[in-house]
């Protein structure tokens, strides 16, 4: 089953600080933040650990531009999501929630 979220970054959003001023574009982790806030949003998904199987990023956002998350879910616990700006893909990948890592004492 598909779902969507729909978004959009201000322009004095603090990671666009320098990023590049006169030509300001949204640093991919912003994308990946409002990534993660989808699968808590629309999945469900408690807030931990995540593991990106897959990314790329295609084209760029700039702030004020409206786009929509996409997830697809493949297996428990697994998504594909696809990043969309006016219907052209701009990042894509798959998302997996992960176990916690217990540390080990080697005393």
């Amino acid at each position: 089953m598909e779902r969507e979220v729909r978004g959009c970054i201000r322009p004095d959003h603090p990671a666009l600080t320098g990023h590049f001023p006169g030509n300001p574009i949204v640093p991919g982790v912003v994308l990946l933040t409002e990534l993660t806030a989808a699968t808590e949003q629309l999945l469900h998904w408690m807030p931990g650990p995540l593991e990106l199987t897959s990314v790329k990023f295609i084209r760029l956002l700039r702030p004020n531009e409206p786009f929509t998350i996409l997830l697809t879910e493949r297996v428990e616990g697994e998504v594909s999501f696809t990043v969309l700006r006016d219907q052209l893909r701009i990042a894509a990948g798959t998302l997996r929630r992960s176990e916690p890592r217990v540390r080990q004492d080697r005393s």
